[in-house]
């Protein structure tokens, strides 16, 4: 979990990781110099490996000083404002160990910054995501498609929708200038791992992505909709598209 600032959301978070019906994880936060107030709020988080960054590096920056302690074989970079569905790792490890692919990423919801629910795909009921454990039942089926896209282009849920194989992510290490992309972590990674081993997606509902003003997606409402992408977001994914593509050349 990268975390910069996000202590009004974070708790949400830890408790749906902590409801996953999938036990062997480990929590790491990468606290990246938040202000005092939201800092303070992690001393109270037990049992969570936490790193404090001393000066603001940026969410790539962040993610790679969390992998350097990571054990585990898989991970999930999940953004600090996001809930998981209790059947998240579960299911994103079925998919995985059936599977090669380096990349795995899964369907989302939507909730608001107060947790209603405005989007789970097949159901419109307006909800709080406290009661949506009931609509689903652990994976057993589900349908996964392959991306065959070039590179750069994106064809993934955000952040929190994906798993990836570590050993794959290792890449991350020759990759320059990590503290140009303050957000956009995904953006490289993703690209990175479906260049190197391939990626896919499954059809499932996995998390709950949380909109407000703070994301880089905050006008579009409904899963999928990009119409309401803002003239500003739309400047920077041109700009990062020309950034990745540079950088990814410097790497090869």
């Amino acid at each position: 979990i990268t975390y910069y600032n996000m202590g009004k959301y974070i708790n949400d978070c830890l408790k749906s990781i902590n409801a996953q019906t999938y036990k062997n994880y480990e929590i790491i936060i990468v606290n990246d110099c938040s202000d005092k107030e939201n800092s303070k709020i992690l001393e109270n988080i037990n049992n969570v490996k936490i790193i404090t960054l001393k000066e603001n590096r940026g969410q790539l920056c962040a993610l790679y000083e969390g992998l350097k302690i990571a054990q585990g074989e898989f991970v999930c970079m999940v953004d600090a404002d996001d809930i998981l569905l209790p059947d998240y790792l579960q299911t994103l490890l079925k998919a995985h160990l059936n599977n090669n692919c380096a990349l795995i990423s899964c369907a989302r919801g939507e909730i608001n910054s107060k947790g209603e629910v405005l989007s789970l795909n097949q159901n419109k009921k307006k909800i709080n995501y406290n009661e949506i454990e009931n609509l689903f039942k652990t994976r057993e089926n589900f349908e996964l498609k392959y991306v065959n896209s070039p590179f750069g282009l994106w064809s993934w849920n955000p952040s929190t929708s994906a798993m990836w194989r570590k050993n794959a992510i290792d890449i991350l290490k020759y990759f320059p200038d990590k503290q140009y992309w303050h957000s956009g972590a995904d953006k490289v990674i993703f690209s990175l791992l479906h260049l190197i081993g391939g990626s896919a997606n499954i059809d499932a509902v996995l998390f709950l992505y949380r909109t407000h003003h703070e994301n880089n997606f905050n006008n579009s409402n409904f899963s999928g909709n990009k119409k309401y992408i803002s003239e500003k977001t739309i400047d920077k994914l041109i700009e990062w598209n020309i950034k990745l593509r540079h950088d990814a050349l410097k790497m090869f």
